[in-house]
This record gives structure tokens, C-alpha cells and sequence, in this order.
């Protein structure tokens, strides 16, 4: 993909989220590849992440102690990070085709792993703004999260061929329902570990 295509795409993304969904899943990319793009997309976005934390710490201490142990360990923030997209790629795929969807595991997974992409640009430019506009900083978290909604809902009705964006936000719903168990089971397994290597 040259520079162009991507910065279209990524446009496309935007305002036209459906049809880049169509876009991303006409690649015809394996599964096997879009898993090892997952995991080193979990790697970027954990360094980002750490990079950030470390350039501009928490000022209230009461928020460093409640984090959960995974977020203080770059390694442990990289596992509970693919874990967690594992999770949202399985929930997305077996709630919706519970609902009658059509989408197959390889397209949830491109189309996870393109919102990744997007996170990464995404944590960059907070990274840069935190320092210099901090209140552009949280505007620009408070606006990407409700347009993050938007392009979700549009790669799930797309990924599934709902033509039905009230339905493909219910998926969503659920399978955040899902989520929430998964997750809650992955951090206890994340906490027990960073006690045992305590």
C-alpha cells in the first residue's frame, strides 16, 4: 500500500467507514497474517502507551495505585492489550453471527486490526498535544471516542451484511457484555503473574 492509498483509506475510514470496511476485507488477507499484524499492533500501541506514561506521568498518586498491575509493566500492558482484541475480534464475530451475521473470522480480524492503526495515530498525536495543548489533548480523546463509535458500528453492519446500523450497534452492546467477562478473568490471570514475578 503506497502513502496515497493509505492516507485515502484512512480518509475513507473517516466519513465513509462501510465503504472502507469493503475496502480492507477485498484484501483477502489470511488469518494467519492479520494475527501477526494483531499482536504487532499490540506491541506499537503499548510502547506508545508506556512512552506517553513515562513523558507525562499521573499528577494524583491515587491514580497510580488503582491502575491495574497490567498497566504498570510494559509487557503485561502488551499481553492484557492482545488479549483484549483477541477477546473484542471473538465477541464481534460469534455475537453477530448469532444474530444472523455472515462476516467471517478474517474479516472482524483486518477490520480490528485496522482500528488499531487508527489507535496508534491516535495515541501519537495525544502524545504530541499533552505537551504542548493539553486541552486539545482532551478534546481531540472526548471527539475521536464518539467517531470511533460511528466507524465501529459502520465495520460491524459491513462485516456482517446487516444493512442494519441499529442492529450492528446491538451487537456491539453485547458483545461489550461479553467483553467485560473476558476481561475481568484476563486481569486476574495478568495480576496473579505480576505478583509471581513480584
Amino acid at each position: 500500500m503506497t502513502q496515497a492509498q493509505f492516507k485515502a483509506l484512512l480518509i475513507e475510514t473517516l466519513f465513509r467507514p462501510r465503504d472502507a470496511a469493503r475496502a480492507l476485507m477485498g484484501f483477502g488477507l489470511p488469518q494467519k497474517i492479520l494475527w501477526m499484524a494483531l499482536v504487532l499492533m499490540s506491541v506499537l500501541n503499548a510502547i506508545v502507551y508506556s512512552v506517553s506514561l513515562r513523558l507525562s506521568p499521573p499528577t494524583d498518586p491515587t491514580a497510580v495505585t488503582i491502575m491495574p498491575p497490567a498497566f504498570h509493566s510494559p509487557l503485561l500492558f502488551t499481553l492484557f492489550l492482545f488479549g483484549a482484541l483477541a477477546i473484542t475480534v471473538f465477541a464481534l464475530f460469534w455475537v453477530g453471527r448469532s444474530l444472523g451475521g455472515k462476516a467471517r473470522m478474517e474479516d472482524v480480524l483486518v477490520l480490528i486490526c485496522w482500528l488499531q492503526v487508527l489507535r496508534l495515530i491516535l495515541q501519537m498525536a495525544v502524545a504530541v498535544l499533552v505537551l504542548t495543548l493539553p486541552s486539545a489533548a482532551v478534546l481531540l480523546i472526548f471527539l475521536s471516542s464518539i467517531w470511533g463509535i460511528y466507524i465501529l458500528i459502520g465495520f460491524v453492519d459491513t462485516a456482517h451484511r446487516y444493512d442494519n446500523m441499529l442492529k450492528s450497534a446491538g451487537v456491539i452492546v453485547l458483545s461489550i457484555a461479553a467483553m467485560a467477562v473476558g476481561l475481568t478473568i484476563l486481569l486476574s490471570f495478568i495480576g496473579v503473574a505480576a505478583m509471581g514475578g513480584a
